[in-house]
């Protein structure tokens, strides 16, 4: 009988456990604000799933686009990614304790098109990752295209009211970091690494 006992509630000890790594892979970090024809989300440790309009978007999540589609994800801190078509990312960090609170938010692309607009999270403590370089913000709306050898361009882009925002660019072979600011692009993730020269204007395609 004692036996029985401890095996049960080793059982409940294993459901709970399984429960709570459960609930912490499907924690919600925002919502699918928009598609267009159709996106797709996998969760860790689930299956690809079509993405519909106000679905949860979940925390570590890889997210999709065929082409002709594309998808805008609003994240709880008001912070806005628009992702044209074959493009992938991965929601790899993503913390906000609320307006004024900590928050941290890491989002890693893969390949594709991306515009992001930033939110309420501190700016020190957003960063986006790519295959060749890393983009630290400071309060910015950009566009980043990534191609299938992980280089690409950014362009930083002004503020609806003629904001000026820049951006900041470390490329992780050579170490070396640029500043970008609005209305300016640069290409990035050569063979070598480094960047190409900074000119004036933007990338279309990714509004």
């Amino acid at each position: 009988m004692v036996r029985r006992r401890r095996a049960a509630i080793a059982a409940l000890g294993c459901i709970a456990l399984v429960a709570a790594v459960a609930s912490t892979q499907a924690e919600p970090v925002g919502k699918a604000s928009a598609i267009r024809t159709a996106a797709y989300q996998q969760a860790p440790q689930a299956t690809v799933g079509e993405l519909h309009l106000a679905d949860a978007i979940i925390r570590n999540a890889t997210l999709s686009t065929k082409p002709d589609s594309a998808l805008e994800v609003t994240f709880l801190d008001g912070s806005k990614l628009s992702m044209g078509a074959n493009s992938t990312m991965v929601v790899d960090d993503y913390v906000y304790a609320g307006p004024g609170g900590a928050g941290k938010q890491t989002l890693r692309y893969t390949r594709g098109l991306f515009r992001f607009v930033s939110g309420t999270i501190p700016k020190d403590q957003v960063k986006i990752d790519t295959p060749t370089v890393t983009i630290g913000i400071r309060g910015t709306i950009f566009i980043t295209k990534i191609d299938e050898a992980g280089g690409g361009a950014l362009a930083v882009q002004y503020g609806p009211n003629g904001e000026s925002y820049d951006v900041v660019i470390t490329d992780k072979k050579t170490g070396h970091v640029i500043d970008l600011h609005s209305g300016q692009k640069v290409d990035f993730g050569g063979p070598g690494g480094g960047f190409g020269g900074i000119a004036d204007g933007t990338i279309e395609g990714c509004e």
